[in-house]
């Protein structure tokens, strides 16, 4: 079976939505430090990771350290863990 290894951006954005669709709400804020802590990712890598994915239109910020996951967001990650049981 050959699975695609994963970016640190999708580490962060898969946690995200687990953390999310865990509480019920795939909307939901969560502090982004320890959606980071998660997945092994260190403060500087966070910070740009998060930048980058709210310019992509993934994530929003609501203040510097709280991000929820967009619409668009939802969808790649759904994507992208439908690839991954394919």
């Amino acid at each position: 079976m050959n699975q695609r290894s994963q970016t640190p951006d999708e580490r962060f954005l898969i946690s995200l939505y687990q953390a999310a669709k865990k509480k019920g709400d795939l909307f939901a804020p969560f502090d982004s430090r320890e959606i980071a802590r998660s997945v092994g990712l260190k403060e500087t890598a966070l910070k740009n990771i998060v930048k980058h994915l709210a310019q992509a239109n993934f994530v929003k910020k609501v203040d510097p350290a709280l991000v929820y996951l967009t619409q668009r967001g939802c969808d790649f990650v759904i994507d992208e863990l439908s690839q991954r049981s394919v």
